[in-house]
């Protein structure tokens, strides 16, 4: 008996084909031999040859595609470098401006606090009554103007300080910008004139208040601020004025406009508002007034 498994095989294998004795055994290699050895269409090496010998350069349509095409891949790799980079700076910076912006609501809250419980420490000393409450009650409002713990309204004078419209270019491109000695001698200038009560921008000045900068921005009780830099002092508009003019503060005014070209604007107003400082007392301590 016949094996089953030769049998099969042998019913499966393909029978033989019959040999061609006239067939090149190179002529199936002959196409991928032809590909190796010459991978550049006979057609474009014609054309090489003709412009190499003529000598020709490369055509202006063929310099111009090329420039064009590194100029697009230059500015493909900018924009994917500064998409990459600019999410990060964005959210750093939105997250410093929302910090700033919760500590000065937060400032805001305790100022309003503060002037909230000054007006109910003198609604309960107008109720005590009697000519040494009232003598009293006198005395705490003076003193409160002085530290600049109320609101106080009434004439004055107004200065403005400005940036100039156009810096220097160079070294002193920053010399037309308005920067904190500048509001500091102003006020210091209206106070020696005999201003009752100052305020920067709407920021009362007291006892405590400081103007510095920090950077590029100017603060005052590290409250930061944005030009036009308005100066409100309350007094005698009159007198104000002329002290004012006749003072070292003055006279720098001139400088700031003849030289460096920074705005300023002095004028009297018939009624300015400021409001009250915010203090932050770390040493004072309340006693009885006349001791």
């Amino acid at each position: 008996m016949t094996p089953l498994r030769p049998l099969v095989r042998s019913l499966l294998r393909p029978a033989p084909r019959p040999v061609d004795p006239h067939r090149d055994p190179a002529a199936s290699t002959r196409l991928l031999t032809e590909v190796m050895e010459r991978p550049l269409d006979p057609g474009y090496a014609a054309a090489a040859r003709r412009r190499a010998g003529t000598g020709r350069p490369p055509t202006r349509a063929t310099r111009t595609a090329t420039v064009l095409a590194l100029l697009a891949v230059g500015v493909l790799l900018a924009v994917a470098g500064s998409r990459a980079a600019g999410p990060a700076a964005d959210r750093g910076r939105t997250q410093l401006v929302e910090r700033i912006e919760d500590g000065t609501a937060r400032a805001d809250d305790l100022a309003d606090r503060a002037a909230a419980l000054q007006d109910g420490n003198a609604r309960l000393a107008a109720s005590l009554g009697g000519a040494p409450a009232a003598s009293a009650d006198a005395a705490a409002s003076a003193l409160e103007v002085a530290a600049a713990a109320t609101p106080v309204t009434g004439p004055g004078l107004r200065v403005v300080l400005d940036d100039a419209p156009t810096p220097e270019a160079g070294a002193g491109a920053t010399s037309g910008r308005v920067v904190d000695r500048d509001v500091q001698l102003v006020v210091n200038g209206l106070w020696a004139a005999g201003a009752e009560a100052v305020a920067v921008n709407g920021q009362r000045l007291g006892a405590l208040s400081s103007v510095r900068a920090a950077g590029e921005a100017i603060l005052v009780d590290y409250r930061p601020l944005t030009p036009p830099y308005t100066v409100s002092a309350v007094g005698d508009p009159a007198a104000l004025q002329t002290a004012f003019a006749a003072s070292v503060a003055g006279r720098y005014l001139q400088v700031l406009r003849d030289n460096y070209g920074v705005r300023t604007e002095v004028g009297t107003a018939d009624a300015l508002e400021l409001p009250a400082a915010r203090l932050d007392l770390r040493s004072a301590r309340a006693g009885a007034v006349g001791q």
